[in-house]
């Protein structure tokens, strides 16, 4: 609904998760611990997420809900519960992974990553609360710009997303679900910046591990990857022991290439078979500095090993001057005389030189002969 409230604007455009149809989600004026529901902000494939106020604190929060329309709904006493019996294991395993991805967020504290204050099971499912973000996605503000930013404005957006995953990993945990539709972009409401000078602070959204688990389950696996930013690795399932920093370094590059050009790299194993990818310094040419296109090429190689292993590897990259380019070789003499026209010209043209050789060296004894 429209509204000529700003406060109501700048909650409308705070797009967490896209939505879907109603039907599951708690009505207004459900408390929840010391929470009280105010509206559904966005629903997701696995979760429903609430703009909710803090009764204790007198502040809004976001409360996020575990429910995966695919496995689970909400029954008439208002307790979530599996759809059928053999969904009830698959959906334990989803819940002990929000539970999972609730308790990791709440030990990290970095500016581009969710903070969540707790999280708790109840109702027979279990609910996060975070700070309540103002923004908008990266994917809907490049659609909305309609034009490449600006390599600076680039730059000032991946090094916090870079060093965010970088806390992450030192951890021995991967995002994997590093996408446009997963950057929230926050503004600050009591000023207006330039967001083509001066990028706003990133967040990255939710993890993907739930919604891993639920595509086991329903046997979707378009819904637990995105083609054009997951690696061919995440391709060969959860358990991969090829995934790494460098499964996130991929889906961060394809994030920057797609800031580039415009359209994501396509899917990686469509790269594999046939790898018709435009290099970023191909694409991005005279708009951006050669080193940071190359970096981006760099994270989205095809093979693991050839991409940089760590996000502080790719950063440094960034600055790092192109490699010269190689001399070009000297052609013989064989190759100029064929191009010249034939056999019978190369042989002339030797003949010539030899002759010239023969010249010269007459010359120089004939002047040595003179000085003696």
């Amino acid at each position: 609904m429209a509204t000529d409230d700003p406060r109501e604007r700048a909650e409308q455009r705070t797009l967490l998760m896209p939505r879907r149809d109603q039907g599951s989600e708690l009505p207004r004026g459900t408390r929840l611990q010391e929470f009280v529901v105010e509206r559904v902000l966005g629903v997701g494939g696995y979760s429903i997420v609430y703009l909710a106020r803090d009764t204790r604190l007198d502040r809004r929060v976001a409360l996020k809900e575990y429910l995966p329309a695919t496995l689970a709904m909400r029954a008439p006493d208002g307790t979530v519960v599996p759809r059928l019996p053999r969904f009830q294991d698959f959906y334990d395993k989803g819940l002990a992974s929000f539970l999972n991805e609730a308790r990791l967020l709440g030990a990290f504290d970095h500016p581009a990553l969710l903070k969540v204050f707790r999280f708790w099971q109840e109702r027979g499912t279990a609910y996060m609360v975070m700070p309540y973000y103002e923004g908008v996605t990266l994917k809907r503000w490049l659609a909305d710009l309609g034009a490449p930013p600006s390599e600076r404005w680039l730059r000032q957006l991946a090094e916090p997303l870079a060093r965010a995953l970088a806390v992450l990993h030192a951890e021995r945990c991967y995002h994997r679900d590093v996408a446009p539709d997963n950057i929230l972009l926050l503004y600050d409401r009591g000023a207006a910046p330039s967001y083509l000078e001066q990028a706003p602070r990133p967040l990255l959204l939710d993890f993907g591990a739930a919604r891993r688990v639920i595509g086991d389950a329903t046997q979707n696996l378009t819904a637990i990857l995105k083609s054009g930013y997951s690696p061919v690795e995440q391709y060969e399932g959860e358990t991969s022991a090829r995934q790494g920093p460098w499964t996130d370094v991929y889906a961060l590059a394809a994030v920057l290439y797609t800031a580039v050009t415009g359209h994501s790299p396509g899917s990686s194993v469509s790269r594999v078979v046939r790898d018709e990818l435009v290099p970023a310094v191909v694409a991005g040419k005279g708009r951006y500095s050669e080193s940071f296109l190359a970096a981006i090429d760099a994270g989205l190689a095809v093979r693991p090993e050839r991409r940089p292993q760590s996000m502080q590897a790719l950063i440094e990259l960034f600055d790092r001057p192109a490699a010269p380019a190689a001399p070009a070789p000297r052609p013989s003499a064989a190759p100029v005389a064929a191009q010249a026209g034939g056999a019978g010209e190369g042989w002339r043209r030797l003949a010539i030189a030899l002759a010239a050789v023969a010249g010269l060296s007459a010359i120089a004894w004939l002047a040595w002969a003179l000085l003696r």
